[in-house]
């Protein structure tokens, strides 16, 4: 009986910002760049059908890779670049640079977080736990590290471990959907369905209009059916 599919819950982690939470903790780093990217001169388009021009993103890239070719020890701009490289969907370019902004800098928690769901994502699993608990050497609190770092001790079937994690993300931060969210999935997976739709109910109150309360929703619904019998026996498959 497979409820829920760990490639689908490390695509949901990392493909968001990995996810929402990725993209917010990551805002004020990335609107930087990007308005340095569109100040910079656009090449003349050329004629041809085949002639693409460059998205938003690849700009960014550019105008990132043309400032670390200036400044290469600056960390910030490694971490950056990566940042950009991600959202360029040049995931193991982004990993590289994300090495480099560490080694320059070890203590960039964001960078050490975000190195990690990469890594969750590549099945690189411990060294993403490596990467997750030195950034919470740094900051214990760190919703995301905590949450991530659950996300690989699951991959690990180490579940207890997992949900030690989650749940101590919704300790530190009563408002964060993404510990409700995984909380609920641990349920779901475990077949204790009213469980987990009590958790993902929290993310509904707590944050309404996230992409968690929408994939909640879902669930919920999804359950609720399998509960009430209208489901033909077969257990619902969350996400």
């Amino acid at each position: 009986m497979v409820l829920f599919s760990f490639a689908a819950f490390l695509s949901y982690t990392a493909s968001q910002a990995a996810g929402a939470q990725m993209q917010q903790a990551q805002k004020q780093q990335r609107e930087e760049p990007q308005a340095r990217a569109e100040q910079a001169p656009k090449s003349a388009a050329q004629a041809g059908p085949e002639v693409k021009e460059p998205s938003a993103a690849e700009r960014v890239v550019a105008v990132l890779r043309a400032e670390v070719a200036t400044d290469s020890l600056n960390p910030r701009l490694h971490y950056q670049l990566a940042n950009a490289l991600h959202d360029a969907g040049s995931k193991e370019e982004a990993l590289v640079e994300y090495d480099k902004a560490l080694s320059l800098k070890p203590d960039i928690i964001e960078a050490l977080v975000n190195r990690g769901a990469l890594l969750n994502e590549f099945g690189r699993i411990q060294e993403a736990i490596s990467s997750f608990q030195q950034a919470l050497a740094l900051d214990p609190r760190n919703t995301r590290a905590l949450v991530n770092l659950g996300n690989s001790f699951y991959a690990l079937k180490l579940y207890d471990d997992a949900m030690k994690e989650y749940r101590l993300s919704v300790q530190t931060d009563p408002n964060f959907a993404e510990g409700y969210y995984y909380i609920g999935i641990a349920f779901a997976d475990a077949g204790i369905y009213r469980e987990a739709v009590r958790e993902w109910e929290k993310i509904i109150s707590v944050a309404p209009n996230s992409e968690a309360a929408r994939n909640a929703r879902e669930n919920i619904d999804l359950i609720r059916s399998y509960l009430a019998g209208t489901e033909s026996g077969v257990p619902p498959v969350t996400r």
